[in-house]
């Protein structure tokens, strides 16, 4: 009888939790480590397009995402002036799923954890790894606690600041900021909004994006180079004022701002993306998700690339073939398609940020009028090809 495959997991994030149920789902044995004390995630909401549907169907948690969820079946368009100008749709709902669904980051991740319980993975918190030797059949892991374990496979998901990268592929990949931050903040649905609004502004823009009949979050993207510091007192008063200078103090979203002055869990995030080239496997050593291929969310797909990396590294891994031919076919599968997904997300980040000068911002809006709508069906029909 074959010995189950011994997986380490590193990084209790999204990738990693849903990874985690991947794999134990084709029989491995997965334990899954993370350095904080418990699962928790930055961040307020994210989304599901039907590429993601698809890879959450796979390994059971479809219908937990669409009871937690909400459907958002495309996304509108607006000046700063509040005038419509396009209304972009996520595509049809192939295989009868929505396309898209929006939900809370922290109730996915606790969804996650409860699917890989269920399916036998198990946990250590407030761990890391200090030390990985590997021969032609294990890979000896050295814990922080200071025992020892081996594995067939360890894969790091521990995401933009990858112990795991920075260790077995080098400084080389570390994270390049890329001219662009994002303030964040949860806030009541008083609109009740059933979709995306998307207000483009003077050099940037405000997004909000509805997580239930009561609650919305907002994203609000600007270019701004450096990584300045700002007083966490006041995090609610700066995005606030952010948000007034890109709509230049008009009444549309007036509601929406003012609620953010009250907000208390505002998210100040800059952007940066990490690319690491063929191939993401040092021996028995991978790097997958963010920890691989961070991107800007322009595309909303950096969660779903990471779901989409654990079911493919399952797949290969249930086929009868080496764990080489494995890994050289999950890269076969992914590289291409990660590639293009990340560069069309900073694509789009720089043309909205494109938008400054009053000529600027006039270009933009045309282009959000006429020419936004194709580029996005481009993005539906890029998502919706096999993984």
């Amino acid at each position: 009888m074959t010995e189950p495959l011994k997986v380490l997991i590193v990084g209790a994030g999204i990738g990693g939790l849903t990874t985690a149920s991947a794999l134990a789902r084709i029989g491995a044995q997965v334990e899954v480590i993370d350095d904080k004390p418990e699962i928790s995630v930055a961040g307020v909401g994210f989304g599901l397009r039907i590429n993601g549907l698809r890879a959450v169907r796979e390994i059971g948690m479809l219908d937990d995402v669409l009871e937690m969820g909400h459907p958002a079946p495309g996304i509108d368009n607006y000046d700063s002036e509040g005038n419509l100008l396009s209304t972009m749709s996520y595509g049809t709902q192939d295989e009868g799923l929505p396309g898209c669904v929006t939900m809370s980051r922290v109730a996915f991740l606790e969804m996650a954890t409860r699917h890989a319980l269920d399916n036998g993975c198990t946990f250590r918190m407030s761990t890391t790894v200090t030390d990985i030797t590997q021969d032609d059949d294990t890979a000896a892991v050295t814990f922080s606690s200071g025992d020892q374990a081996e594995y067939d496979l360890v894969v790091g998901f521990d995401g933009l600041n990858s112990q795991i990268r920075r260790d077995y592929f080098g400084e080389k990949y570390a994270p390049r900021p890329v001219g662009g931050v994002a303030w964040r903040a949860g806030l009541p649905n008083r609109r009740k909004i059933m979709q995306p609004i998307i207000c483009q502004g003077h050099g940037g823009k405000i997004m909000l994006t509805p997580l239930s009949e009561d609650l919305m979050y907002m994203v609000l993207t600007v270019a701004e180079e450096g990584r300045p510091r700002y007083d966490a007192d006041k995090m609610a008063e700066i995005m606030h004022d952010r948000a007034v200078a890109l709509t230049g103090g008009a009444e549309f979203l007036a509601d929406a701002l003012e609620d953010v002055r009250h907000a208390d869990n505002v998210a100040y995030t800059p952007y940066s993306t990490v690319w690491v080239p063929y191939p993401w496997f040092r021996g028995r050593v991978m790097i997958m998700g963010d920890a691989a291929h961070t991107m800007t969310p322009y595309l909303g797909s950096g969660a779903a690339m990471s779901i989409e990396d654990g079911v493919v590294l399952a797949q290969e891994l249930d086929k009868d073939q080496s764990l080489l031919d494995a890994q050289l076919n999950v890269m076969k599968r992914r590289l291409p398609r990660v590639r293009a997904v990340l560069d069309r997300s900073i694509e789009s980040m720089l043309e909205e940020f494109d938008s400054v000068t009053p000529e600027a911002y006039r270009a933009r809006i045309e282009h959000l009028r006429h020419d936004e709508p194709i580029a996005n069906e481009y993005a539906n029909r890029l998502l919706r090809m096999p993984y």
